[in-house]
């Protein structure tokens, strides 16, 4: 969840509106946020665990663990924490070929 704030929808609203908006958007960037790794019917399982174990650092059996996840239940979180770092493995989880989005954790 994005929160834009244009200057059409705070002029005229007051600053007490204005900060209150503001306040909301910290909020969104400091919730914690999920990738998540969607099934794959292509690419190959080895090469799933190898962008894991590449791009978060997990060792085999987390990284199969969670490649399986996603092959069977279709999805699978990866990873959670800030949403720059997530949006940072989204696209790098993208140069393996994979599919995969930032969600925010719930």
């Amino acid at each position: 969840m994005w929160i834009r704030l244009s200057s059409a929808s705070v002029a005229g609203a007051g600053p007490a509106v204005a900060e209150r908006e503001g306040a909301e958007a910290d909020a969104a960037v400091d919730a914690p946020y999920n990738v998540v790794l969607w099934n794959d019917p292509v690419t190959l399982m080895e090469v799933v665990v190898r962008a894991l174990k590449k791009v978060f650092g997990y060792d085999s059996e987390k990284a199969e663990l969670l490649m399986l996840t996603a092959h069977r239940e279709g999805k699978a979180v990866v990873w959670t924490g800030d949403r720059d770092r997530a949006v940072r493995h989204c696209l790098e989880l993208g140069t393996y070929g994979l599919q995969s989005t930032v969600a925010r954790a719930t």
